[in-house]
């Protein structure tokens, strides 16, 4: 199968939105359109929207594939990202959607990502005593520490532990093992200056959840031997198609106003259902994105409205052995999308014999796709007879191009989706308050 075939958005007939509301959706969005394609035409960084610029900013790749040269080096064996939130979770969803749940068996030729994200007593030891006693040589390990801000007290807790453990096995040698990717100009890029440690500068428009096809989250990723470019491949395709102002030939348009158009008649509950167990992180990063994004408090006129549509990660088919029954029987308040790419190539098939015959008809031969492709369209089946609303992401096949299409069309869908309910989909305000308070309490400790 082509890796760069396009992703799909499916949507006629099951997710209950009309010609009407298409065309209003459109209307509404006309001007934001226009806006987005000279974010883009412009090619520079001015907006809060330019993260869509990075998949095809020649001079910025051109510059991380450089760094990524220089710092991967024949003895390279894990690279430690510590990070938290925007900063690690696109990161760890391509790491182990293409990688999967053996890696640490598997892919002996290439490095190990480690990811060090919350302050965790049981995974900060499990990581002190695995720099102790595994790394052997500082050229086999490199720490990426990442924070847009260069002050998040997750973050900075971790490395400090961590960059002491490194400083005691390996002393001042540890200081080249380092690199830091953060704002220019912000307090963590004046100390790593000043300490002549390694920098890595993520735009200032770029938020941490817009910012996985930066060197934020493809720097990490490159070390450990991903095809990055693929990425940006994928992410770059679907920028010119998202920029469309045809809405049936512009997907992210069109998901954005059928998730607003639903969360108008009351569905505040947005179902993403990954058919690929693989793609479980990519839910979690897509969960930070929508929820950031679209939970405010007020809207862009200052008035108060709480909205929110709140994400939900599901697993075909593990979870339609503990979900299905609430979302076939239950409250009708979600809209749900499919994802799923059937991965045939190389499936591995059920024995013609069975050693244990009569428990289940009709497996004999079939291809582990043939079956996951069973369950997934008598799922969709249900769902259709139930009379629930869905959309589907066909993506074929599972891979750096695909993995760039899916995430750059949710990152534009966001944005639309955010514009349509009338709120700002790039700031956290919130955020702030339990930062605020964490502050205060730290210093009566």
């Amino acid at each position: 199968m082509n890796d760069h075939m396009p992703i799909e958005l499916v949507y006629q007939d099951t997710a209950n939105i009309d010609a009407a509301d298409l065309s209003s959706g459109e209307k509404d969005l006309k001007e934001y359109l226009g806006l987005m394609n000279k974010v883009v035409e412009s090619g520079l960084y001015d907006e809060p929207e330019s993260s869509i610029n990075l998949s095809s900013d020649e001079t910025f790749k051109k510059s991380l594939l450089t760094k990524i040269k220089e710092e991967r080096n024949s003895g390279l064996k894990y690279v430690v990202v510590v990070g938290i939130g925007g900063s690690n979770l696109g990161t760890m969803a391509l790491y182990r959607a293409l990688r999967g749940r053996l890696d640490v068996f598997l892919h002996a030729g290439d490095p190990k990502m480690i990811f060090v994200d919350t302050v965790s007593p049981p995974l900060t030891n499990q990581v002190i005593d695995f720099i102790e006693n595994q790394v052997e040589e500082p050229e086999e390990i490199l720490v990426n520490m990442i924070s847009k801000s260069g002050e998040t007290t997750e973050t900075i807790t971790n490395f400090e532990i961590v960059y002491n453990a490194l400083k005691k096995k390996f002393g001042d040698r540890a200081n080249d093992r380092l690199v830091f990717t953060t704002d220019r100009g912000s307090k963590l890029w004046n100390i790593a200056e000043e300490k002549k440690l390694k920098l890595l500068e993520i735009p200032q428009k770029v938020g941490g959840r817009y910012s996985v096809l930066s060197a934020s989250g493809l720097f990490p990723l490159g070390l450990a031997n991903f095809n990055i470019e693929g990425f940006w491949d994928g992410a770059s395709e679907m920028v010119k198609r998202c920029l469309n102002y045809e809405t049936y030939e512009n997907p992210a348009l069109v998901s954005a106003i059928i998730s607003a158009s639903h969360y108008q008649k009351g569905i505040i509950i947005d179902n993403n259902f990954f058919f690929n167990p693989e793609l479980k992180s990519v839910g979690k990063w897509y969960a930070q994105l929508m929820s950031e994004s679209i939970g405010r408090e007020r809207n862009l006129r200052g008035e108060k409205v709480n909205i929110g549509i709140t994400p939900v990660v599901s697993i075909g088919s593990t979870d339609l052995h503990s979900m299905a029954q609430l979302y076939l029987g239950g409250r009708r308040d979600k809209l749900t999308q499919f994802i799923y790419a059937s991965q045939k190539d190389n499936a591995p098939r059920v024995p013609e014999e069975l050693f244990m015959p009569g428990l289940v008809e009709d497996i004999e031969g079939k291809s582990v796709s043939d079956i996951m492709d069973a369950i997934y369209h008598g799922i969709k089946i249900a769902y259709i007879k139930n009379g629930l609303p869905f959309s589907e992401i066909v993506m074929h096949k599972i891979s750096e191009s695909t993995l760039g299409q899916y995430m750059q069309l949710k990152m534009m869908e966001t944005m639309y989706l955010a514009r349509l309910l009338g709120v700002n989909a790039f700031d956290q305000p919130k955020v702030e308050d339990y930062k605020r308070e964490t502050r205060e309490i730290l210093k009566k400790l």
